[in-house]
């Protein structure tokens, strides 16, 4: 905004200063609008190892503003699949239905109320066993397709039955390369057996770094040996773990993993954690 000076003095226009006075609450007006509609710059999450990135902000809408990507989810999927056909995706929800072969379930969120479910298709070449379906969560990764079921059953070797899938046809699908379960933490300290040398993944809270490849995790209900060092964003205490559970042996995970811990941190991790379970990170990334 220009103010009319005169040289040599200090008089301003009058024009000047009654622009002045009408421009100044259309500027605030127009910040305020601004303020009002403008949203969080999306960041992108760390993934695990051969995820893709996902670009969120906090408050995901249904549908994306221009240049972002909308969060993967089983609603978000369902209900908008032009965003998410031909991308790899990695989702956690419930197991609605299963089928009896294992090659195909259906998944959804019980966070969200639609009904909406999402067909997967395991194209692992491994039986996904999914103990106490009703109760279990799980998580997948694999490209989201358009559901035609001759080019399904031709490219992956199965026998789905027509009659089976036909109100599947044409619908968005997960073709599922990894499949983890994905147990809360309470699940997996009641229950160990059944998730021993399988693949999990565990939504809780990072505590405590206990050295550079170890951290309590989840009120210290579970010890997370992380022995790539994997990043840890300090910011984001809602962590995702992807790896392995397996009881606590002190010897046996020195020496597999080179942890290389003291005298004092090992009697610590042994006072601590010798009857918790251990979880061998393989991946750690903030909760989407």
């Amino acid at each position: 905004m220009i103010i009319n000076e005169i040289k040599g003095g200090v008089r301003t226009s009058v024009v000047a200063l009654g622009l002045l006075a009408l421009l100044l609450p259309a500027c605030q007006q127009e910040n305020r609008a601004l303020d009002e509609t403008e949203y969080q710059t999306p960041t992108t999450t760390v993934p695990a190892p051969g995820r893709e990135p996902i670009t969120m902000t906090p408050d995901q809408p249904m549908t994306a503003m221009p240049g972002q990507q909308m969060a993967g989810t089983t609603e978000n999927i369902s209900s908008n699949p032009e965003n998410f056909i031909g991308q790899t995706v990695t989702v956690r929800g419930d197991v609605k239905e299963i089928d009896t072969s294992s090659d195909t379930f259906l998944m959804d969120d019980d966070r969200f109320l639609t009904g909406e479910g999402i067909l997967v298709i395991n194209s692992s070449g491994e039986v996904f066993a999914i103990p106490n379906a009703d109760e279990m969560r799980v998580q997948v990764t694999g490209e989201v397709r358009q559901f035609l079921l001759v080019d399904i059953n031709t490219a992956y070797g199965l026998d789905l039955d027509p009659q089976l899938y036909s109100e599947y046809e044409n619908q968005p699908a997960i073709v599922a390369e990894s499949l983890a379960l994905s147990p809360t933490p309470e699940q997996v300290s009641e229950n160990p057996d059944l998730f021993y040398n399988r693949p999990i993944a565990i939504e809780g809270q990072f505590n405590e770094l206990l050295a550079p490849n170890a951290f309590s995790f989840n009120n210290d209900e579970i010890l997370v040996i992380n022995a790539d060092e994997l990043e840890i964003l300090p910011e984001n205490e809602d962590l995702v773990v992807t790896g392995e559970v397996r009881p606590f042996d002190l010897a046996a995970l020195q020496s597999e993993y080179n942890l290389n811990w003291d005298a004092e941190l090992q009697q610590r991790m042994q006072d601590q954690y010798s009857n918790r379970l251990v979880l061998v990170a393989d991946g750690i990334y903030p909760t989407p």
